[in-house]
């Protein structure tokens, strides 16, 4: 089956930010990323606190709109800034970290609106900017016959369970090695932990 190019090119912007970073870090952390963008990230709670906005005027009533996060774009002499606001109290640090990758692909992906193919791009930008395909390919080689591979990924990339899950089995589908994930894995190898001793961030 052929996969969305949509979701290929989520994969592809992923991985070239990624190449981009220096130093190279595992786990991913959103908030510590180098981006080529105009680009703030900070909470919910305290933008209300700086500005005097509310969440009511945020999110016009719709609170459930802003349950973990969005993207809100000003205009500053002709150039755009994005500022990503996540909500505080929504969930484990984990959580907020797919939130913060989860809006830098909206910002990526020049997406207009947030309708459900928008949701389902930047939700592949996310988990290819946390997880990268090739490199959890690569961390399951070296762990071997493991007898919980999702747990071991999970904790690895401090990624959620249902998101090592899904990473297994689009490892198990796709064979093909594009350049960017050579390149990828050539920068980001020395990187992977020991199996044996994996750097948990949280």
């Amino acid at each position: 089956m052929a996969i969305d190019p949509d979701i290929l090119r989520a994969g592809k912007l992923a991985r070239e930010l990624l190449i981009r970073q220096k130093p190279v870090r595992l786990p991913v952390k959103v908030e510590r990323l180098r981006f080529d963008k105009n680009l703030v990230i900070d909470s919910l709670e305290r933008y209300c606190a700086l500005t005097g906005d509310t969440l009511e005027r945020l999110c016009a009533g719709a609170h459930a709109a802003l349950r973990d996060g969005c993207v809100l774009v000003k205009q500053r002499k002709n150039r755009k800034i994005y500022i990503i606001l996540y909500n505080e109290r929504a969930g484990s640090l984990r959580r907020r970290n797919f939130t913060l990758a989860h809006e830098v692909g909206h910002i990526y992906l020049e997406h207009q609106e947030d309708g459900p193919e928008e949701e389902r791009q930047a939700n592949a930008f996310a988990a290819e900017l946390l997880m990268p395909r090739v490199l959890a390919s690569e961390y399951l080689k070296m762990l071997g016959d493991s007898p919980d591979p999702a747990f071991a990924l999970a904790q690895t990339f401090s990624v959620s369970m249902s998101m090592a899950r899904l990473r297994l089995r689009s490892i198990a589908r796709e064979e093909v090695c594009v350049a960017s994930e050579k390149e990828l894995l050539i920068r980001y190898r020395a990187a992977l932990p020991h199996p044996n001793e994996p750097d948990i961030a949280y």
